[in-house]
């Protein structure tokens, strides 16, 4: 039995002109896994992460363990990174647009600190948990899916580098 490797993904969601969408991209084509398909922004989790979620500087979720946390800050992390949307707060409100420039810069957790934000992963809500079925592709991973909305004054795009398009799109259509 191949090993599973821990992973999350953000189904960003909003309310577009015909209804509820959202935000898918393209893989780029010579990506390992899921090569040019349309995907939620996501990703695996790292050891990062899991440091990040230890030390206790996001929003707690009731009931929940350090690693439940992880995957709650490396679906918030990766969705930075592929769609420059950050789900977080200053000072108690949500972050405005002004984060978004700051992706592919410092470390993580380092940018919010110097931010002064606190990562919002109680906005978070477990949506699906999927592991990826023996044979299917060369690696498994084992992915919380997590629904959230689209924080307002931040614009979702692909980052070029492993989302090369992206697109709001109604659920049923995708």
């Amino acid at each position: 039995m191949t090993e599973t490797r821990p992973a999350a993904t953000v189904l960003l969601l909003r309310d577009g002109g015909a209804g509820l969408e959202v935000f898918m991209g393209r893989r780029h084509p010579l990506t390992g896994f899921a090569g040019d398909a349309l995907v939620f922004p996501g990703g695996r989790i790292d050891d990062a992460d899991r440091a990040f979620a230890r030390r206790g500087v996001c929003a707690r979720v009731a009931g929940e363990d350090e690693t439940a946390t992880a995957f709650r800050v490396g679906a918030l992390r990766e969705t930075f990174e592929e769609s420059g949307v950050l789900l977080a707060r200053t000072n108690g409100r949500p972050a405005g647009a002004a984060c978004a420039p700051a992706r592919g810069g410092r470390a993580f957790a380092e940018f919010l600190e110097g931010e002064g934000l606190v990562l919002a992963t109680d906005l978070l809500v477990p949506f699906a948990h999927w592991i990826t079925p023996e044979g299917l592709f060369p690696n498994r991973f084992d992915t919380m899916f997590f629904l959230a909305a689209a924080p307002a004054g931040q614009v979702a795009a692909h980052d070029g580098e492993e989302l090369v398009d992206s697109c709001w799109i109604a659920p049923a259509r995708a």
